[in-house]
């Protein structure tokens, strides 16, 4: 058989060639590959089957979670594009999906576009970070795995780009024990005339983590059903019980260690607001809690220390006012 010239176009006895199959045999070949390729593309993220120079990462700052805790998703565009990037020109630029176990859709809650307000600028060569909470938004208040993800549309060049997804784990919340919830009225919502007030729960509880245990906070209604606030406290050691004690206005003191001679004190209000949050350094007494005659909430022994994350700010606690003035018109309890 003659050579075959490079670049020809195949002719009869090429097809011939090929051992059990004719030329319609690798016609038919052909197109199934071609169908197969197809279908290949098809089911590829945008931003693999057309490639536009525009990377997104999701990652979440605590991988572990409480249900209705704040989620920490940080959304991270890179631009390779060679040309400048704007997102955020329409209210429908950014969409996220969560999955849960087996995959299954996490049903939202309400609308998932209230987040995504206002435009963003990436220039060519640069990335660009936001940070978003979904907790609100989606019910992912189920223990187990959850799986985050995120398409950007790019309208101007009628593009997609699907962000490499970020994982997180919802795990229960433990009561700690011999705390009961302590219920409260909330003095800024008393109603006037013959109204009952209003009541909240505090509620004090402990993650079930492996990567560490944390301090909480609920706040609920009443029949302490459905969740208003979770304020994280910070490390829970099971060696050392925290202490909790209710000031004149209803504000919740709790006295936690944070390591092996520190402890914080934090103050949260009927509302889930924290008035104030002090660090206090193990002396030759351990800080304890003490209520005083006229309502308010005192930590006796150890030894205040300035810290970074003291509520308010150090460089304006002079300024502040006392945490018991945080309710114009409310008297201390007698």
């Amino acid at each position: 058989m003659a050579a075959q010239k490079y670049g020809a176009r195949p002719g009869p006895a090429f097809f011939r060639s090929l051992p059990g199959m004719g030329r319609r045999g690798m016609v038919g070949a052909m197109k199934r590959i071609v169908v197969l390729w197809a279908l290949f593309l098809a089911v590829l993220p945008p931003a693999l089957a057309q490639s536009i120079g525009v990377f997104a990462t999701l990652s979440v700052e605590e991988k572990q979670l409480l249900p209705d805790e704040k989620m920490h998703l940080k959304l991270t565009v890179e631009n390779r594009s060679g040309r400048d990037l704007k997102l955020g020109t329409t209210s429908d630029w950014l969409t996220f999906t969560v999955l849960g176990e087996r995959k299954s859709v996490v049903s939202p809650i309400g609308t998932n576009h209230v987040y995504i307000e206002g435009e963003t600028n990436v220039p060519q060569g640069e990335s660009a970070s936001r940070e978003f909470n979904l907790t609100p938004y989606f019910d992912f208040r189920q223990p187990g795995r959850y799986t985050v993800k995120a398409t950007i549309k790019i309208p101007e060049w009628q593009r997609e780009v699907a962000a490499q997804e970020a994982s997180f784990d919802i795990v229960s919340g433990l009561a700690v024990a011999n705390l009961p919830d302590l219920e409260v009225g909330v003095p800024l919502l008393q109603p006037r005339g013959n109204q009952p007030p209003q009541i909240r729960r505090y509620r004090l509880e402990k993650s079930d983590a492996t990567a560490g245990a944390k301090l909480y906070v609920r706040l609920t209604d009443a029949t302490g059903s459905q969740t208003l606030r979770l304020v994280p406290l910070g490390p829970y050691f099971s060696y050392s019980e925290p202490a909790v004690k209710l000031d004149g206005f209803n504000n919740l003191h709790v006295l936690h260690q944070t390591d092996a001679k520190m402890f914080t004190c934090c103050v949260i209000n009927p509302l889930g607001q924290v008035l104030e949050r002090q660090t206090y350094r193990y002396t030759n007494e351990r800080p304890t809690l003490r209520a005083e005659t006229d309502g308010t909430v005192v930590v006796a022994g150890g030894e205040r220390e300035i810290s970074e994350s003291d509520l308010p700010p150090p460089e304006k606690q002079a300024a502040a006012p006392p945490v018991n003035g945080s309710f114009p018109g409310s008297k201390p309890a007698k």
